[in-house]
Order: structure tokens, then sequence, then C-alpha cells
């Protein structure tokens, strides 16, 4: 018996050279670089679909993100941009402009993709200050950010040879920017003097919360600066946000890489010169190296002996992130709106919920893989803290949760006049908990580790861990969240394993 069983388990291991853990962006970005250079991979997701905290799901016709959110940095000069150019991918998106539109409780702030018709409607929405100057400085900001990341794939640098890349001429000259990571939000705008606006400051907030996951007395005015203007370069992506995703893993795969779903990880130790990875089927996987986008609170439980101690550090020094609560709302009707992103500023509290907007995607009156003719779909997300969710009973659980579904419904259909008439078909909620079963992150965190000049971005964890073989890509390694970010982070990773 005792042969039969080791035969079993050695025929449920399998070998690769990379193996990849979670089909978000990150993961499939980092799979679809390695297999285009024919490098072997292995991809393994716990869920039984792609996407992460991008996915999606579908009732009947229609298709739902299950986050709303926005697609940026597309552009050849920006990562996500470059890694579709360097594979050879055209994602089928919709520039969006207005980039956005702002409800505020006072009035609506069109966010123009023109720059300078935008800092024109700032200038009119928000008087007082020197607008201009401003933003002027912010997209120099931006721009500079863009340049200077294109040749930082080894930054933060984890050993001696990473340091001697940082100390060329071009990355010397913009020792500077550093600057930008210590300092807040809050300095820019005081030097501006825009800061005696508190419209304007609500304003700020809000657009930082959903770009940084903070504010502007921590957010860091150099990321800051990333968060205020991606608006100018905002896409709608045909179909969803799981389609360019779907892009990437069918070139992937096309290229030999093997791509797994339903195998949620429960293990990673490491064994003489590889790494060994355990997953709830019971299946085993050897791998020289290991590419994981599952959170570092997750990974603190899954490693052991000194990784698990590395990752319990940095849980602790990181020890809090943002949940979400989401609506999904089926409209029987297409609004007319200047742009499919809308952020509706509340005009009063609703219960659980931390930031004051909902953000809101709706799906493209055009997009037929999205929704049948005349029915729209829309995504709400709000932030929300774990600690309202937690060690509830089922009664209470309930009651939240149909408390803050009706009350953002309320609102939604008291302030978004352009839904008037448009019978409400269907409406669902997510939780943090719902979150939480759905991707398994702890506490239910999807919004990654926030901009902090406490914790300035340098000191986020980094791609490469202490230990061989061992990388750590998505929204809470270095750079943090959002799709660019975290496809960047799939870039540098892929590069540090070609150097190695």
């Amino acid at each position: 018996m005792a042969v039969l069983s080791q035969a079993m388990t050695s025929a449920q291991t399998q070998s690769t050279s990379t193996l990849v853990l979670g089909a978000g962006y990150a993961g499939l970005t980092c799979a679809a670089l390695l297999a285009h250079e024919g490098h072997e991979v292995t991809l393994l997701e716990s869920h039984d679909t792609l996407g992460g905290c991008a996915s999606f799901y579908r009732v009947g016709e229609c298709t739902f993100d299950v986050g709303a959110t926005t697609v940026s940095g597309v552009v050849p000069t920006q990562p996500a941009g470059r890694v579709f150019a360097h594979l050879g991918i055209a994602p089928d998106f919709i520039k969006q402009d207005p980039g956005m539109l702002v409800r505020m409780p006072e009035f609506d702030v069109t966010r123009h993709a023109n720059v300078d018709a935008w800092t024109a409607e700032a200038e009119r929405r928000f008087p007082g200050g020197r607008q201009g100057a401003f933003w002027s400085e912010l997209y120099r900001l931006e721009q500079r950010v863009w340049s200077l990341v294109q040749g930082l794939t080894h930054f933060p640098p984890a050993n001696a040879a990473d340091l001697l890349r940082l100390v060329r001429p071009s990355l010397l000259a913009n020792a500077p920017l550093s600057l930008g990571l210590l300092r807040p939000m809050d300095v820019l705008m005081e030097k501006h003097g825009v800061h005696r606006n508190a419209a304007f400051g609500r304003f700020i907030n809000e657009q930082l919360l959903i770009s940084t996951q903070n504010t502007s007395g921590s957010a860091p005015y150099l990321t800051g600066a990333m968060g205020l203007t991606y608006p100018s370069e905002t896409y709608y992506p045909v179909g969803g946000m799981y389609r360019p995703a779907l892009q990437l893993m069918r070139h992937a795969t096309a290229r030999g890489a093997r791509i797994k779903f339903r195998r949620r990880v429960t293990a990673i130790t490491r064994q003489a010169d590889r790494w060994l990875v355990s997953c709830d089927n019971g299946e085993t996987y050897l791998a020289e190296r290991v590419v994981s986008s599952i959170p570092i609170w997750n990974m603190a439980r899954l490693t052991d002996e000194q990784p698990r101690a590395y990752f319990e550090r940095l849980s602790s020094r990181f020890d809090s992130a943002w949940c979400a609560i989401t609506l999904y709302l089926t409209l029987q009707g297409v609004p007319r709106l200047p742009s499919q992103y809308v952020q509706l500023h509340l005009d009063g509290d609703i219960p659980y919920v931390h930031s004051r907007s909902l953000f809101l995607t709706v799906s493209h009156p055009d997009d037929r893989q999205k929704t049948p003719q005349g029915v729209t779909t829309v995504t709400v997300s709000t932030h929300a803290q774990a600690e309202n969710w937690k060690g509830l009973s089922i009664d209470e659980y309930t009651r939240r949760r149909e408390l803050v579904r009706d009350a953002m419904v309320e609102v939604i259909q008291r302030r978004m006049h352009e839904f008037d008439g448009m019978e409400l078909s269907r409406v669902d909620v997510g939780t943090p908990i719902t979150w939480q079963n759905y991707t398994h992150r702890h506490d239910g965190f999807v919004g990654g580790i926030p901009h902090d000049v406490r914790r300035p971005l340098f000191m986020l964890p980094p791609n490469q861990t202490p230990f061989d073989g061992l990388y750590m890509i998505g929204d809470s390694a270095f750079p943090g969240q959002g799709m660019p970010a975290v496809m960047l982070s799939a870039w540098n990773t892929v590069a540090r394993i070609f150097d190695a």
C-alpha cells in the first residue's frame, strides 16, 4: 500500500520551469511574456475563470465586470501599451472623451481628455488659486514618470547589481523626482493656492481614492499626479475588462503555456533547489521558480520557515488595505452619457461605506458582447473596511448587505437622471465577504496597498524576494495596484528572470 501511495503521489507531481500563480492581469501578462520567448511556463488559478479582480460573470445575455474600473496605461509609452505592442495584441478599446463624468452635489465636472479643455473646466468649476499651473505641473510629472519607468526593470534594488543599474546618468538626472514620493499631494495644492476651495479638495480626494487608495494628506504627489491625470487616456474595453486578459491568455497558450483553473494553492515550500507547490485537488508542482500574484497576506499562510517569516513581516508592515462593496444593475434602456465612467459624489452617508463617492462603469450602447440591444449593465464600486464585515451572524450580515444595497440604489436612482424611466430588472450586491469567497484574498482586500508618504513606493514589497527563484507580482508588490501597475510588475519580473 505504501508503494502504491508513493506511485500515485509522484504521478500527480508535475514539473515546470516557471510556475505562475494567479490568472489576473499580472499573472497572465507574466505567462504571456515568458511563453512569447519560448519559456516553459505553467499558470495555476484557483477560480474557474480568468481576470482575478478584473473578472466577469454572466446572467443570461448580459456580462458584468465584477469591479467598476477603467482601462488606462495603454498608449505605447505606458506599461499596458508596451506589453500589448510587444506581444502583437490589439485589444478592442474605445477611447473615452470625456474620460470621466464626475457628478458632485453642486454640479457636474467633465474630465475632458484634452489637457487644455480639462484645465479650462477645472478653472471654471473650482475658482481660486492657480489651477492652470497646478495641472501643468501634474502633467509634466506624469510624462517624466512614464519615461523613467521604461528603464527601471530592477527597482526596487534587490542586490548590489541592481544598485549599480541606478547610477546611470539618465536615472540620476531624475533623482529629484523621488521627493514626490515623500511629500503628499497637499504640498502641491498649497503651492498653487488651490487648497482653499473646499469643493476642489473633495474632488481631489475622491479622485485619489480610486487611483492611489489614499487622500491628499497622505498620497505622495508623484503617484498622485499619475492618478489625477489618467482620465486623459481612459478607454472602454469592448466586451468587458476581462477581454484583454483573455487575449493575453490565448497568446500564452498558443505558445505552449499551460493554464489550469480550479487549482487553489495550499502550500509553497522549498525542496532542495526547486519549489514545491501543492493544490487543494491533490496535485503538486515542482518548479525552478515561482512567480506569485497571491497577496502578501495570503503568502504568509502558504509558506513556511524563512519565507513565512518574511511575508509575516511584510504583512505586519502593510497591515491594512481597502475592501470593496459592489453593486450590479441591469437597466431596461440605454442612457445617454458623455462617458461610460461616472464618479458619483454622495450627498449623504451610506452605512458601511467609507468613501464619499460611488464609481460607475456603464456598458457602451454599441457593445453587443456585453448586452443585447436596448439593455445596459452597470457595475458600481465603493470603498469599505473589512472590520465591518467580520464575525457577523447570518442575520446581521444579511441586514447590512440589504441596507447598503438599498441605500446605493436609492442614491443612484435619485442622482442619475439619465436612468429615469428605465426599469431596474436586476440588482445584485457584493460585499467584502463576497470578494473574499470569490478571490480567496485575505479579508477581501482588493485595492492593493494604499500609496502613502509614510511608506513610500520604493518600500513596497519588491518583485524579487530574498529567496532564490521566488518572485512577487500583483497589487501587493511594487509598483502597486491598477491594471498598468500590475502589468508593469510582470514586465519587470520577467526582465529579472531572463537576467538571472
